[in-house]
Protein backbone atom coordinates (compact mmCIF):
# COMPACT_ATOMS: atom_id res chain seq x y z
CA UNK A 1 0.00 0.00 0.00
CA UNK A 2 2.85 2.40 0.85
CA UNK A 3 4.50 1.67 -2.49
CA UNK A 4 1.34 2.58 -4.36
CA UNK A 5 0.96 5.76 -2.32
CA UNK A 6 4.59 6.75 -3.02
CA UNK A 7 4.10 6.03 -6.72
CA UNK A 8 0.96 8.20 -6.84
CA UNK A 9 2.68 11.05 -4.97
CA UNK A 10 5.73 10.77 -7.26
CA UNK A 11 3.59 10.86 -10.41
CA UNK A 12 1.63 13.81 -9.07
CA UNK A 13 4.89 15.66 -8.38
CA UNK A 14 6.13 14.99 -11.92
CA UNK A 15 2.79 16.09 -13.39
CA UNK A 16 2.85 19.32 -11.37
CA UNK A 17 6.44 20.04 -12.40
CA UNK A 18 5.81 19.37 -16.10
CA UNK A 19 2.43 21.18 -16.35
CA UNK A 20 3.82 24.75 -16.35
CA UNK A 21 6.38 23.87 -19.04
CA UNK A 22 3.73 22.28 -21.25
CA UNK A 23 1.30 25.15 -20.70
CA UNK A 24 3.79 27.89 -21.63
CA UNK A 25 2.88 29.68 -24.79
CA UNK A 26 5.38 31.26 -27.16
CA UNK A 27 6.67 34.72 -26.31
CA UNK A 28 8.24 37.24 -28.68
CA UNK A 29 11.09 39.43 -27.51
CA UNK A 30 11.20 42.52 -29.73
CA UNK A 31 13.61 45.42 -30.05
CA UNK A 32 12.56 48.30 -32.30
CA UNK A 33 14.79 50.67 -34.26
CA UNK A 34 13.99 53.38 -31.71
CA UNK A 35 15.54 51.19 -28.96
CA UNK A 36 12.32 50.12 -27.26
CA UNK A 37 12.31 46.53 -25.95
CA UNK A 38 9.08 44.58 -25.51
CA UNK A 39 8.17 41.06 -24.42
CA UNK A 40 4.92 40.04 -26.11
CA UNK A 41 2.76 37.06 -25.21
CA UNK A 42 0.45 35.54 -27.84
CA UNK A 43 2.61 36.89 -30.70
CA UNK A 44 1.49 36.64 -34.31
CA UNK A 45 2.60 38.18 -37.58
CA UNK A 46 -0.49 39.37 -39.42
CA UNK A 47 -0.85 40.61 -42.97
CA UNK A 48 -3.31 43.42 -43.61
CA UNK A 49 -4.86 43.62 -47.08
CA UNK A 50 -7.44 45.55 -49.09
CA UNK A 51 -9.50 44.20 -51.98
CA UNK A 52 -10.87 46.92 -54.26
CA UNK A 53 -14.52 46.45 -55.12
CA UNK A 54 -15.29 46.42 -58.79
CA UNK A 55 -17.62 49.36 -59.33
CA UNK A 56 -20.36 49.83 -61.80
CA UNK A 57 -17.97 51.99 -63.83
CA UNK A 58 -16.51 48.84 -65.37
CA UNK A 59 -16.77 48.81 -69.17
CA UNK A 60 -19.57 46.70 -70.58
CA UNK A 61 -19.51 44.81 -73.83
CA UNK A 62 -20.91 46.73 -76.79
CA UNK A 63 -23.82 44.26 -77.22
CA UNK A 64 -24.93 44.64 -73.61
CA UNK A 65 -24.65 48.43 -73.74
CA UNK A 66 -26.70 48.67 -76.94
CA UNK A 67 -29.54 46.45 -75.70
CA UNK A 68 -29.79 47.88 -72.15
CA UNK A 69 -32.41 50.55 -71.53
CA UNK A 70 -31.21 53.73 -69.85
CA UNK A 71 -31.84 53.70 -66.08
CA UNK A 72 -34.81 55.63 -64.72
CA UNK A 73 -34.00 57.75 -61.67
CA UNK A 74 -36.60 59.24 -59.35
CA UNK A 75 -36.17 61.52 -56.34
CA UNK A 76 -34.92 64.94 -55.36
CA UNK A 77 -31.74 66.31 -56.91
CA UNK A 78 -29.84 66.17 -53.60
CA UNK A 79 -30.85 62.54 -52.97
CA UNK A 80 -29.85 61.55 -56.49
CA UNK A 81 -26.53 63.41 -56.21
CA UNK A 82 -25.67 61.53 -53.01
CA UNK A 83 -26.58 58.17 -54.56
CA UNK A 84 -24.62 58.83 -57.74
CA UNK A 85 -21.47 60.00 -55.94
CA UNK A 86 -21.39 57.02 -53.57
CA UNK A 87 -18.63 54.57 -54.47
CA UNK A 88 -18.40 51.04 -53.11
CA UNK A 89 -16.12 50.66 -50.10
CA UNK A 90 -13.08 48.41 -50.58
CA UNK A 91 -13.00 45.19 -48.56
CA UNK A 92 -10.34 45.07 -45.85
CA UNK A 93 -9.10 42.07 -44.00
CA UNK A 94 -6.23 40.41 -42.23
CA UNK A 95 -4.75 36.95 -42.02
CA UNK A 96 -2.07 35.39 -39.91
CA UNK A 97 1.22 34.92 -41.75
CA UNK A 98 2.46 31.35 -41.79
CA UNK A 99 5.84 32.01 -43.37
CA UNK A 100 8.37 34.71 -44.16
CA UNK A 101 10.06 35.03 -47.56
CA UNK A 102 13.76 35.89 -47.56
CA UNK A 103 15.63 36.68 -50.77
CA UNK A 104 19.35 36.38 -51.47
CA UNK A 105 20.28 37.24 -55.02
CA UNK A 106 17.73 35.58 -57.28
CA UNK A 107 16.87 32.84 -54.76
CA UNK A 108 13.79 33.21 -52.55
CA UNK A 109 13.29 31.01 -49.50
CA UNK A 110 9.90 30.74 -47.83
CA UNK A 111 10.50 29.79 -44.21
CA UNK A 112 7.65 28.63 -41.95
CA UNK A 113 7.37 30.88 -38.89
CA UNK A 114 7.06 27.84 -36.63
CA UNK A 115 10.66 26.95 -37.48
CA UNK A 116 12.07 30.46 -36.86
CA UNK A 117 13.89 31.08 -33.58
CA UNK A 118 14.87 34.68 -34.36
CA UNK A 119 14.90 37.33 -37.08
CA UNK A 120 17.41 40.18 -37.14
CA UNK A 121 16.76 42.96 -39.64
CA UNK A 122 19.32 45.34 -41.08
CA UNK A 123 18.43 48.47 -42.99
CA UNK A 124 20.35 50.95 -45.06
CA UNK A 125 19.13 54.23 -46.49
CA UNK A 126 18.60 54.40 -50.23
CA UNK A 127 18.00 57.24 -52.64
CA UNK A 128 14.42 57.16 -53.86
CA UNK A 129 12.60 58.81 -56.72
CA UNK A 130 9.54 59.18 -54.49
CA UNK A 131 8.80 62.64 -53.14
CA UNK A 132 9.78 63.22 -49.49
CA UNK A 133 6.19 63.90 -48.42
CA UNK A 134 5.40 60.21 -49.06
CA UNK A 135 8.23 59.06 -46.82
CA UNK A 136 10.95 61.19 -45.30
CA UNK A 137 13.43 58.30 -45.40
CA UNK A 138 13.65 55.25 -47.60
CA UNK A 139 15.37 52.02 -46.58
CA UNK A 140 16.31 48.68 -48.10
CA UNK A 141 15.98 45.83 -45.61
CA UNK A 142 18.03 42.67 -45.22
CA UNK A 143 17.50 39.93 -42.64
CA UNK A 144 19.19 37.04 -40.90
CA UNK A 145 16.99 34.22 -39.65
CA UNK A 146 18.14 31.63 -37.13
CA UNK A 147 16.01 28.49 -37.29
CA UNK A 148 15.14 26.19 -34.40
CA UNK A 149 17.61 23.59 -35.67
CA UNK A 150 20.44 26.17 -35.53
CA UNK A 151 20.59 26.83 -39.28
CA UNK A 152 21.24 30.44 -40.26
CA UNK A 153 19.57 31.92 -43.35
CA UNK A 154 20.87 35.25 -44.59
CA UNK A 155 18.93 37.44 -46.97
CA UNK A 156 20.06 40.57 -48.76
CA UNK A 157 16.44 41.64 -49.30
CA UNK A 158 13.21 41.24 -47.37
CA UNK A 159 9.90 43.05 -47.73
CA UNK A 160 7.00 41.92 -45.59
CA UNK A 161 4.64 44.54 -47.03
CA UNK A 162 1.81 45.39 -44.65
CA UNK A 163 2.74 42.78 -42.05
CA UNK A 164 2.48 43.76 -38.39
CA UNK A 165 3.52 41.97 -35.21
CA UNK A 166 0.65 41.68 -32.74
CA UNK A 167 0.89 40.58 -29.16
CA UNK A 168 0.06 41.39 -25.57
CA UNK A 169 2.36 43.19 -23.14
CA UNK A 170 1.10 43.88 -19.60
CA UNK A 171 -2.52 43.24 -20.63
CA UNK A 172 -2.25 45.82 -23.44
CA UNK A 173 -2.61 44.83 -27.10
CA UNK A 174 0.49 45.92 -29.05
CA UNK A 175 0.84 46.28 -32.83
CA UNK A 176 4.24 46.96 -34.40
CA UNK A 177 4.74 47.36 -38.17
CA UNK A 178 7.46 44.97 -39.33
CA UNK A 179 9.70 47.76 -40.66
CA UNK A 180 9.97 49.18 -37.11
CA UNK A 181 11.42 45.90 -35.77
CA UNK A 182 15.20 45.53 -35.42
CA UNK A 183 15.21 42.10 -33.76
CA UNK A 184 12.51 39.52 -33.14
CA UNK A 185 13.19 36.43 -31.05
CA UNK A 186 10.64 33.72 -30.31
CA UNK A 187 10.92 31.97 -26.95
CA UNK A 188 9.06 28.67 -27.01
Amino acid sequence: MRSILRLIIGLAGVAIAVAPVAAQEPVAEVRTWSGETLRLSQPSLEVLYTIPVKGEDAPQSSDAAASAAPPMLFGSASALAGALEKKPEPLSGQRQAESVTLQRGAVERRIPLLSVASLVFARRPVVSALPPYLAATHFRYAATAVLLDGTTVEADYVNLGTTILRGTASDVRVEIPWHEIETLRFVR
